[in-house]
């Protein structure tokens, strides 16, 4: 079943632009979608010691996963591919599937980029990210104003 626009809109040009524009044909536009709709979910955690990022990647396998960390960024991209076949018969099956993403995030200065670990489990991919110990000057000094 396809809608059919309202041809009132037709009356109207800066309604037909934006239609225009906002095309789902376009291939900007589904790019961008495809795109945002292959990311999986991100949860991010902060505690005093640490932050933790959990990516939701449900029938991946941990040698899916590439993470690194360069330059306060931290890069998580995976990739799987599965194919099968069936034959029954006089009939034949064969499907195949593949799955790949890339996120990027900006890590706080206070993370200890040597110290980050990552394990995989139950379709979740969590990584830990312990904080430095930020040394705080408690000590007062008096100030003479000149």
């Amino acid at each position: 079943m396809k809608l059919t626009k309202w041809p009132g809109n037709m009356l109207n040009p800066m309604n037909q632009w934006v239609d225009r524009f906002f095309s789902e044909e376009d291939p900007f536009f589904k790019e961008i979608r495809t795109n945002w709709a292959n990311q999986p979910a991100v949860n991010v955690k902060e505690t005093d010691d640490a932050y933790m990022i959990e990516v939701a990647a449900p029938g991946l396998l941990k040698e899916d996963f590439e993470v690194s960390c360069e330059n306060r960024i931290l890069l998580i991209r995976a990739e799987h591919q599965t194919e099968e076949e069936k034959k029954e018969d006089d009939y034949m099956r064969r499907e195949f599937n593949y799955t790949r993403f890339e996120r990027q995030f900006q890590l706080p200065e206070d993370v200890q980029s040597d110290a980050v670990k990552a394990k995989y489990e139950n379709g979740i991919l969590l990584i830990n990210m312990p904080r430095k110990t930020m040394k705080i000057n408690k000590e007062t000094r008096k100030i003479e104003v000149g």
